[in-house]
């Protein structure tokens, strides 16, 4: 049977396939990239905002769909164990980001720098990954936030997952001045890309990953983004980076943070004086434009584009505002929220709202225990080691075991055609 002409027995096909094997099939034409993105399960269920308390370590969904429901509500996702001594301290573990249902996390009180390890909440998996290279140098750590110089990455070509460390200085104390990057594979290590002066990163700007590229600003002097592939040669590109849009810099470093805005990076400007943010994107072209506008609120960190909505934080409330008549940020004009707008309550939160920052999550079946090592047990770390699955992905291989990859991977999918077939 001619898959082109059938797509419905071909999405019945690729849903029988794990999650992994689906996004592998996403590269084989721009027809299995459309049904796998549309009518596969786990790809068409819209994401949902997950809610990260910095206090307790606990993550929170919120399940209701936001167009329906006028309250909204929030279930605990998972829990990183007991908060900290003081209430007013925030916990040792912090999540670094979300991508596939994965949750990286980074532990501050740790003893080597802030080990990283990866979470699946539903297989209720977790997955340590190797410490950095410098971390057994360092003194006392526990007052530095290591989660605000990490970000978590999927090059969506290769299909691995990545951890970037990025240039910095922690307190004076401890001075980063190479980016650091790790492969989620077996018997991963951390790989050294060297950097010129004048690279080091403003961790109050954040540090974002955008479909493979890793990009922060630099400290100090004239401030500016700098860019690194996450391909399989990780680059950094054109040191000499690109200008931020001119109301970034006049609002000052204190002012402004990198987001994603879907899937294109931006910056969001707070305005000192006037008390109003607005948000540009970066076209294709390098160009900057101004796509979003808030009056007398802040939109949530670091992700505040969920689906049709900007998010915000109103005292103890998490809204969604919805531009009408348009899809939101998809033309040139502006996205403006009102002072007046109230949006809807998607979740009341406890704590205070500065406590809190959202991320994009969506629910995979996806083992961890495929990424390195014997599968973990409920609640339990496992060192990465053993057997690797990104290990097999093409990418990584050696020729004689790329071929029998393939060659499984198509015997997989020939024999749930078959299945399909029989069932039809």
């Amino acid at each position: 049977m001619d898959f082109s002409t059938s797509t419905d027995v071909l999405a019945d096909v690729l849903q029988r396939l794990p999650p992994c094997a689906r996004r592998r099939a996403r590269l084989v034409c721009k027809l299995w990239r459309e049904t796998v993105d549309e009518r596969t399960t786990e790809m068409q269920s819209r994401a949902k905002v997950l809610l990260w308390n910095t206090r307790t370590a606990v993550a929170y969904v919120v399940v209701d769909d936001i167009s329906s429901s006028p309250t909204g509500r929030c279930r605990e996702l998972w829990s990183g164990g007991s908060p900290p001594m003081y209430s007013q301290w925030d916990a040792d573990l912090q999540l670094v980001g979300t991508c596939n249902g994965l949750l990286c996390i980074c532990d501050n009180g740790g003893s080597t720098g802030g080990e990283v390890a990866l979470v699946n909440p539903v297989t209720c998996e977790m997955l340590t990954l190797p410490p950095l290279p410098c971390g057994d140098q360092l003194g006392d750590r526990r007052s530095c936030r290591w989660d605000k110089a990490y970000s978590f990455a999927y090059h969506p070509t290769s299909g691995r997952y990545k951890v970037v460390h990025v240039p910095c200085i922690f307190e004076r104390a401890y001075d980063f001045d190479a980016v650091q990057v790790l492969t989620v594979e077996k018997e991963a290590t951390w790989r050294e890309v060297l950097t010129p002066g004048g690279a080091r990163c403003n961790l109050k700007a954040g540090v974002v990953s955008v479909d493979g590229t890793t990009y922060w600003v630099t400290k100090g002097g004239a401030a500016r983004v700098v860019s690194l592939s996450l391909d399989d040669d990780e680059r950094v590109a054109g040191f000499a980076g690109f200008a931020l849009p001119s109301p970034a810099l006049s609002a000052g470093p204190d002012n402004y943070h990198l987001p994603e805005v879907r899937g294109r990076l931006g910056v969001v400007v707070h305005d000192p004086f006037g008390g109003t943010t607005g948000v540009w994107v970066r076209g294709e072209k390098g160009r900057w434009t101004r796509r979003c506008g808030l009056w007398s609120q802040d939109p949530t960190r670091p992700h505040f584009v969920h689906g049709e909505h900007v998010t915000t934080f109103q005292g103890s409330s998490l809204r969604g505002h919805r531009r009408k008549g348009a899809r939101l940020l998809s033309s040139p004009c502006d996205v403006t929220v009102s002072d007046k707008d109230q949006g809807t309550l998607l979740a009341k939160v406890k704590g205070g709202a500065r406590h809190y920052w959202t991320f994009a999550y969506v629910e995979t079946t996806e083992p961890l225990g495929a990424y390195g090592g014997k599968p973990p047990s409920m609640a339990s770390a496992t060192a990465l080691q053993g057997e690797g699955y990104l290990e097999r992905q093409l990418g990584g291989l050696q020729a004689p075991w790329a071929v029998f990859v393939l060659l499984f991977d198509f015997f997989v999918l020939l024999l749930a055609f078959f299945i399909a077939c029989l069932q039809k």
